[in-house]
Order: structure tokens, then sequence, then C-alpha cells
């Protein structure tokens, strides 16, 4: 019983926080709150359960990252944020615990007789995000606003989040497809994919080509002539979709955002290369200023290279240490404040401290360490390590955000979930799995 109500949880949890959204400035509002609910009731739960939680050293290394963030939160800036977590992104203390919580549960008890089920919840959230950003290309509703009137964002409130989104997702779809010609799976492939493009998101685009490479090698490894024509199928619709949009009005962002990583590469490689005409001022502007962001987070870890300013206390602890840095940002880029690093190791080290950041990487390290040398060998394998590959590689231009960071904390705990992995090893038509 306690089984399926952890699942029923973990279900809702991750179904609903991507939907929910507030159309004012605190999007995550909603969100937020589904956390808290969901994440009492799985702590609840998980302690209700303690004789059947078998702790093993991943876990263990969960614990010290959960310490080291409350000692961080301790020695901050600002306590009550650091524990509780700011008005916008809500990314305290308290948000970390549930984040574990969800691990835990969906690594020790997320159970589903029929994955099917699990997959089709998914699918039609995901479909639904996904038709609702495709919407907010050609509509306006004042009502709604700003809703309507912030980008291609669909029910997060800025076009990165939603990359972030996509990126979690749409490897999956591509997958379901490719390796089980699933029609839900080409449909979701087919949306996410115009969203991705029509979003400008460039972190999501350098998500997807890495996860494109590391499909082809896959299936070059695989020499298997059916997933190559479903391939080249999904491929021709990909491109059908980026002709249709040059010709639609959103096909002005698409050209607009990839002009920009362009010049942004040419101004990177000119200053590394020492080419004239490549100035440092430059080089700081690119990325919409992460690297000016980057560099000022930089200063702010050897500050505090121990315990950092303190959890979702980046803004505090420019302004108290580097103030000027930040005055001269803010004049710059019309008046904005620098409430997150733009990447979510370098967040973690300037909020939390270097030790913090040490632990967090073994921690993924410690999922990913056996997988990635089975990772072309079987399928599920193979999809678990893509999606999570896809996050990890966006997140070294994004932070994590309230909607969709439990959605990737739950697959890491499915990641080691044998009952998981054999309904998705059944799913796929691979009997057996290696890690």
């Amino acid at each position: 019983m306690k089984q399926k109500l952890i699942t029923i949880v973990l279900s809702l949890i991750v179904t609903l926080m991507p939907l929910l959204v507030k159309p004012n400035p605190d999007y995550a509002l909603l969100k937020f709150w589904v956390l808290i609910l969901g994440g009492i009731a799985l702590l609840i739960l998980l302690l209700a359960s303690y004789r059947e939680l078998k702790i093993d050293k991943k876990d263990i290394i969960l614990f010290v990252f959960l310490t080291l963030i409350f000692i961080s939160a301790l020695f901050s800036s600002n306590i009550f944020v650091s524990i509780l977590g700011s008005t916008r992104f809500h990314a305290g203390f308290v948000t970390f615990i549930f984040f574990v919580c969800i691990y835990l549960a969906a690594k020790k008890f997320f159970h589903y007789e029929k994955i099917e089920e699990f997959l089709n919840i998914l699918f039609y959230s995901s479909l639904f995000i996904g038709i609702f950003g495709i919407l907010q290309n050609y509509i306006s509703i004042p009502a709604l606003s700003p809703l309507f009137d912030a980008g291609v964002c669909s029910t997060f409130g800025n076009s990165n989040y939603f990359g972030t989104y996509i990126s979690l997702i749409l490897p999956a779809s591509i997958v379901l497809f490719i390796l089980k010609e699933s029609k839900k799976g080409f449909i979701l492939s087919s949306v996410l994919f115009f969203n991705l493009l029509s979003s400008g998101t460039r972190s999501a685009w350098v998500s997807f080509g890495v996860i494109a490479i590391l499909g082809i090698i896959y299936l070059v490894k695989q020499k298997n002539k059916v997933y190559f024509k479903r391939f080249g199928i999904l491929s021709i619709c990909f491109i059908a979709i980026y002709l249709l949009l040059m010709f639609l009005p959103m096909g002005a962002i698409v050209h607009s955002k990839s002009q920009s990583l362009k010049s942004d590469l040419d101004i990177t490689l000119g200053v590394l290369l020492h080419k004239d005409g490549a100035s440092s001022e430059k080089f700081l502007s690119t990325g919409s200023g992460r690297m000016d962001i980057w560099r000022i987070c930089l200063n702010l870890v050897g500050k505090k290279p121990l315990f950092g300013c303190g959890p979702d206390n980046l803004r505090f602890g420019i302004v108290q240490n580097f103030f000027w840095d930040a005055f001269h940002y803010a004049s710059q880029h019309s008046g904005s404040i620098i409430n997150n690093a733009h990447n979510e190791y370098l967040h973690i080290a300037a909020t939390m401290g270097i030790p913090a950041l040490i632990v967090y990487l073994l921690f993924l390290g410690s999922i990913l360490r056996g997988k990635l040398k089975y990772m072309f060998q079987d399928k599920v394998t193979f999809t678990l390590c893509l999606v999570i590959i896809g996050y990890l590689t966006q997140a070294l231009f994004i932070n994590y955000t309230l909607g969709i960071a439990p959605l990737f904390w739950m697959i890491l705990g499915l990641a080691d979930n044998p009952q998981f992995k054999d309904s998705l090893g059944n799913l796929l038509g691979e009997r057996r799995y290696l890690k």
C-alpha cells in the first residue's frame, strides 16, 4: 500500500509541477506548493517505510550533499531565504530536502505494473505543454498576460526553462519512436522540436546536438536497418519543421538566435586564439552576458569557497562582496540583477561552496559511472543515460528550475530502480539490462 501511495504522489508531482503556472511574475508559486505538499507526503511515507529503506553509498553521498547545503544556509547572507528560498526561484534548503525525497522514493519504491500507464501520463502532460508553447507563437490573450507576452515559454515563464524541459523530454520521445516505433513518441518529438527551435533557447540547442551525436553513435553500433529507417523519417520531419519555421513569423527569432550563437562562437575563438579585433569586453558580453556573470560568480567562489553565500542567495552575495561589478552589470543590461549563475554547477559552487559542488558531482558520477560503460550495449541503459546527459549538458548554461528539477531527480532515482528498468526493458523489447 505504501509503495502504491508513493508511486501516486510521485506521478502527481512530476505531472502537475510542469503544468501549473500562475500568470504573474512568480510563475513558480503553484509549482512550489505542489512540491511542498507532495514533498511532505513523500517524507511521511518514507519515514513510515524506514524498515524497507536500504541506504547505499550513493544515498550517503547525497546526505552529505544535503548536510553541506544546510551548513551553507546557516552561514548565508540571508538565512530565511536560504532555508525557504526566494520568491522567484524557491530554491532554498527545504526544496533540496524534497528533491532528495523524490530521488529516494523513485529509487526504492516507484512501481507501475504497466510502465505504459506512467509514460502515457507524461505524454499527455508534455503534449499539452508543447501545444501551449506553439500557441504562444501566434496568439495574444490580454487577460492572461504575461503568459502570452513572455515569448515561447509555455508554462515555465521563461524560454530558457522551457528549453530545459525540452532537453529532458525530447531525448526520451525520440528513443521511444526509433526503438519502439511509438506513434506518441513521434508526435511528441515533432511538437517539442518545433518548440526547441521557436523558443530560441541556445542551451537546449547545444544539448540537442550532443544527444544527436550520441544517438547516431548508438545507431551505427547497433547496425539495425529498421532503426536507421525510423531515424531517417524523424530527420525528414525535423528538417521540414525547420523549413516551415523559416517561412513563419517565428523564423526571424530562429535566424536571430542562430546568428547570435555563431557570433558568440566567433568572438570566443577570437579571444582564445588572440586574433586581431577580439576584445575582452566583447567576450564578456557573449551568451547574453553569461561570460560576465560567470566571471563575477567565479570571483564570488574565490571569496567564499567553503560554503558559498547560501542557497538562493546569489544576488545578496554578489551585491555584498562585488557591489561595483553588480552595478556595472546592471547598467549594461537595463538594470538586471544577477540572481542566478546561468550554470548549474557554478551556481552550486557560488551559493553552497566548492565542497558541495564536488559532492554533487560525485553523486552524479556514482550514478553514471557504471552505466556509461554499457551505454551503447542495451536499450535501457542507453535511454536513461541519454536523458540524463541531455539535462546535464544544458545545465552548463542554465540553472535548475522548480518545474523541471523534480522530474530530473526522479529520473536519477529510476536509473537505479530494478523494477522500473525491467518494465522499461520489456517495453523496448530488451529482456535484459546490463547496469
